[in-house]
């Protein structure tokens, strides 16, 4: 548990907002253990494909044996909360408060971010940028409508009920009274953190399954699991499937699928050819959403649990 502990007027400093670089480094849990973001897993199937170009000595070097993740990532005052904007912030950091904010999360400094020539700030950014642009770039608009549609919502409770209720209202891991603020953090139960009339960036995230804080008394924030995430990879944002994404019409056959279902019921059910039922049942095996078992002569293709739980069913 982190204990936030308020002063007065602290509570009219509380700015919900999207932070791409914190979202980045909060994906890296996603990266470390797919099978705990169920909800993420078209875009893990995604990053899978390109996984090879990724800097993954300086990513997996990142995050903690427990999925803590440096304060590095966290929004600043000031500091505009784009991504190019964050990585040009982390380019002029100092070297030595970098490696002690990676150090105390993660243990040890990725030997990249070590060695000699151009600065730490400089390499950590690089890397960033490739994973960014490799991993992020191409999901971030439908990654961002979901995050700015639950910080609209917030602003809307803001207006109507005030920040206590607001923030109560952003799941279990929030406890807000008059002086303070607790916060479910896993792994740390001793957590006392200060505001002291600095502003609070209160973020969501795709990437937390309760909430977080700064592991030190830096620049305050708290981060909560956004909500209505389960639409994000189906066409309901308004933006295209694409390829290897679950696009609405892969979700109507992942939801057809019941106890098992052949290619060519599943192809005479949609009104489709059955190559095109059996090229979206073999991306989904893909993604690890479908399997396929063979009954007699005919394979059957059933929902796995991720499949489940993407599909809306219980």
């Amino acid at each position: 548990m982190a204990l936030y502990q308020l002063e007065a007027g602290d509570y009219g400093l509380v700015r919900f907002a999207v932070s791409p670089l914190t979202e980045l480094g909060n994906s890296l849990r996603a990266l470390r253990s797919p099978s705990s973001y169920p909800l993420q897993a078209p875009w893990y199937a995604a990053v899978c494909r390109v996984r090879d170009q990724l800097p993954l000595d300086v990513l997996s070097g990142l995050i903690g044996s427990n999925f803590d993740t440096p304060d590095l990532f966290n929004p600043r005052p000031g500091v505009s909360l784009t991504i190019d904007a964050q990585l040009a912030y982390l380019r002029d950091q100092d070297l030595r408060a970098l490696g002690a904010d990676i150090e105390f999360a993660v243990g040890s400094i990725p030997r990249r971010l070590r060695t000699s020539g151009r600065s730490s700030g400089d390499r950590l950014a690089d890397a960033l940028e490739a994973y960014w642009r490799l991993a992020f770039q191409p999901h971030w608009p439908r990654m961002k409508a979901t995050l700015d549609a639950d910080v609209a919502s917030r602003s809307r409770s803001l207006a109507a009920e005030g920040v206590i209720a607001t923030l109560n209202g952003c799941g279990p891991g929030f406890r807000a009274d008059a002086t303070s603020i607790k916060a479910h953090v896993l792994g740390h139960d001793d957590l006392i953190l200060n505001t002291r009339g600095r502003p609070l960036f209160v973020i969501p995230s795709l990437f937390t399954l309760s909430s977080s804080t700064p592991l030190r008394d830096s620049d305050p924030l708290l981060m909560y699991c956004a909500a209505n995430q389960r639409s994000m990879w189906t066409d309901d944002t308004g933006t295209s499937g694409g390829d290897g994404i679950l696009n609405a019409s892969r979700l109507r056959y992942l939801r057809a699928l019941g106890t098992g279902q052949s290619t060519t019921a599943l192809a005479a059910m949609f009104g489709v050819s059955p190559s095109a039922a059996n090229q979206s049942l073999r991306a989904m095996t893909a993604q690890g959403l479908v399997r396929a078992r063979r009954t007699g002569r005919v394979v059957l293709y059933e929902r796995t649990p991720l499949g489940d739980q993407l599909a809306g069913v219980p």
